[in-house]
């Protein structure tokens, strides 16, 4: 109810359902058009679906709502870069999106609190990955996502959570989101600590390959970091020659 555009979204999306329906019985001659247009449809639900809950968990922390959508982004681009499968994509995109999810369980206390966590209260926020896909497995269509939800935490070297999984026992689609998770929460600012620069969240996320990140997914990170600001810092210092001569 507080979200007018998600209802317009889905009513929209439900129309289109019945009319593709209404054409596939009344003309069964286009029958493969009409499956493409169904699978169409049925993505654009999943992803309906998806932001609503996305927007659920803003309502309990407007950090969380901005940062999912920032985590959704670069791992989307960073999934195409490492050439995973179409469904592989779909299930990171959704993934990523809806990898905090599980904080909208977590006691105001805590996922709000104006500071430092204690050793018990970082212990309850680390639920919050098991209850996120406790809530997404409800929904079939957003089980593919579970694994990116449950296991982004984990790190490389085994030291993670919730279940302190090595190297390529992660997934590949959480090992994915893990890098785009930490490098948004190092540049983004909280209010116990200022953000980092891109250049120092770059840093720190190289000098974390091998323990904390898979190195083949941080090359990779490192790749796009270079086109998204490398390229803009570049032309800035350029600019910057051109005026002071």
């Amino acid at each position: 109810g507080d979200a007018p555009e998600l209802q317009l979204d889905f009513k929209e999306s439900l129309s289109k359902i019945a009319k593709v329906f209404n054409k596939a019985f009344s003309n069964l001659k286009d029958s493969k058009k009409i499956d493409n247009q169904i699978k169409e449809l049925l993505i654009e639900n999943f992803f309906h679906t998806a932001r609503a809950l996305a927007l659920a968990v803003e309502a309990r922390d407007p950090y969380t709502g901005g940062h999912s959508d920032r985590v959704f982004q670069m791992s989307t681009a960073l999934g195409k870069r490492c050439n995973i499968t179409p469904i592989e994509q779909l299930y990171l995109e959704g993934g990523s999106l809806l990898h905090d999810i599980g904080k909208i369980g977590i006691r105001d206390g805590v996922l709000l609190k104006p500071g430092p966590l204690t050793d018990n209260e970082y212990k309850e926020m680390q639920l919050h990955t098991i209850f996120g896909a406790q809530i997404v497995k409800r929904l079939d269509c957003l089980q593919g996502c579970v694994d990116a939800i449950l296991l982004h935490n984990e790190r490389i070297d085994g030291y993670g959570y919730p279940y302190g999984l090595k190297g390529k026992e992660i997934p590949l689609i959480a090992r994915i989101t893990s890098v785009a998770d930490a490098y948004d929460a190092m540049t983004t600012n909280r209010v116990y600590r200022k953000a980092l620069s891109h250049e120092h969240a770059i840093e720190e996320i190289i000098r974390n390959s091998g323990t904390q990140f898979d190195p083949e997914i941080v090359k990779e990170f490192t790749k796009w970091w270079e086109d998204a600001y490398g390229s803009k810092k570049q032309r800035t210092n350029s600019n910057h020659k051109q005026v002071h001569a």
